[in-house]
């Protein structure tokens, strides 16, 4: 149980601090703050890109949380089960939270990436393309952005291997802050 718990806790630690890496790669690209995150709400049916990007951004938080819940009770159970300390170990935790974060990758994101939003590529290049604030994106062309998903697939490997090992490395922490806390009572 306390696996899950500070699982979820390193798990949000982590989507946000990535959320941070994708806005400053937004702005590398050109692209306005919050793009990420309107692709994924639009392709979940919002039709207006400020709600897309609170839709997209909240599902990405609740998703890391929720990753990490289940990553950190699966983890402290094997260890448990199989009386090892590598989610203790921070080396060894980061190692794997780096595995961790490219089967996430493997196994949610490039299937939400094909069955998802690339079947809404028309829509999303549509009301990205319309103008917000004053500003129009001509880079949301359909023939750009399909272009564009391929790349960002390819790079999303980068972002969740960092993902796991600021996962890795906080769930560690966390895990070795409660052991220090218990023993410091029991000696007491």
């Amino acid at each position: 149980m306390e696996g899950a718990k500070y699982g979820a806790i390193a798990g949000l630690i982590a989507t946000w601090s990535i959320s941070t890496a994708i806005a400053a790669s937004e702005l590398e690209l050109g692209l306005p703050i919050s793009t990420f995150y309107a692709v994924i709400g639009i392709s979940l049916g919002s039709i207006d890109v400020i709600t897309a990007a609170y839709l997209g951004f909240g599902l990405h938080l609740v998703t890391g949380t929720i990753l990490g819940a289940i990553i950190g009770g699966i983890a402290v159970r094997v260890e448990s089960q199989k009386n090892i300390t590598n989610v203790f170990n921070p080396y060894k935790s980061i190692l794997m939270g780096i595995g961790t974060g490219i089967l996430v990758w493997l196994v949610l994101f490039l299937p939400i990436t094909a069955l998802i939003i690339q079947p809404s590529i028309g829509k999303i290049a549509q009301l990205l393309s319309l103008p917000q604030n004053n500003t129009s994106f001509s880079v949301f062309d359909p023939d750009n952005l399909s272009q564009s998903f391929r790349g960002i697939a390819i790079s999303a490997v980068a972002f969740h291997m960092v993902w796991g090992a600021i996962f890795g490395f906080i769930i560690s922490s966390l895990l070795r802050i409660r052991i220090y806390n218990t023993n410091n009572r029991r000696h007491k």
